[in-house]
């Protein structure tokens, strides 16, 4: 977050990067129309602000329709990111090794303000099919939301779930702030959270916090995902949790050394 009295921070760039920011695999074309309805920002400017982009190549425009996506500059400044990540770098190979040996799938995800930011993902082909946001805010449904949120102080705890909308996604997710804070206490006392069918029907996950041993704060989590057709809760907290801590310190380790 910036502070409004920050004379290095400039507002145009900060616009520029919210129209940006719009489009993701589940709306990958925006009309000028749409862009300045969820932007609040007035459709001159956001005329200027992507006529703009489209001629630096980080969007472009259909002549027919009129309709706006991500340009090949998006694209390339993705994959530079990627390639020059060395954290990425760092933890794929500790994923990939861990789902092969134990047949698990596992997702990971990087903790930024109020939500958390998919790392890597590795799905093996019996788990039911979903697709993860690259930016996920609904916490309290997930694993991967349940690990960080537990490890949280009071005060940030407090912050974190005024910003939270407890919304109902299936018949067992958790939607009462009372009942979330039992639900984190229980994992903070364990060590590990549980989605129970909570984000999705026939989805369980177990998950962990990744820790920077510097900072001594959570940094994100890791979580392994089932499906309930063929798992069942006990089984998994019995069979798994062990797993789950070792590669959760392990890429924590990855993740300081990163942070360097």
């Amino acid at each position: 977050m910036h502070s409004e009295n920050d004379k290095y921070f400039s507002k145009t760039i900060e616009k520029g990067l919210l129209i940006l920011n719009l489009f993701d695999r589940d709306h990958s074309k925006r009309s000028l129309s749409e862009l300045s309805q969820i932007t609040g920002i007035n459709k001159t400017s956001v005329f200027r602000f992507v006529n703009t982009l489209v001629e630096l190549g980080y969007l472009r425009k259909n002549s027919s329709n009129r309709l706006i996506r991500l340009g090949p500059r998006a694209f390339v400044l993705g994959q530079n990111f990627f390639h020059g990540f060395d954290l990425l770098r760092g933890v794929k190979p500790i994923i990939d090794k861990t789902s092969l040996q134990h047949k698990v799938s596992i997702d990971s995800a990087l903790l930024h303000g109020h939500t958390l930011i998919s790392l890597y993902r590795r799905e093996l082909p019996n788990l039911i099919y979903f697709r993860l946001p690259l930016v996920m805010d609904d916490l309290h449904t997930r694993a991967l939301g349940k690990a960080v949120l537990a490890q949280l102080e009071d005060a940030e705890m407090s912050s974190f779930l005024k910003s939270l909308r407890l919304k109902k996604l299936t018949p067992k997710t958790i939607c009462k702030k009372a009942a979330l804070l039992k639900d984190l206490k229980l994992t903070k006392n364990r060590g590990y959270s549980i989605n129970n069918e909570e984000y999705i029907q026939g989805l369980i996950c177990i998950g962990a916090p990744l820790i920077n041993f510097n900072t001594k704060t959570v940094a994100g989590a890791v979580s392994l995902d089932f499906p309930a057709s063929e798992f069942s809760l006990s089984a998994i907290e019995r069979n798994y949790t062990g797993i789950l801590t070792k590669l959760a310190s392990d890429l924590s380790g990855i993740l300081t050394t990163a942070d360097m």
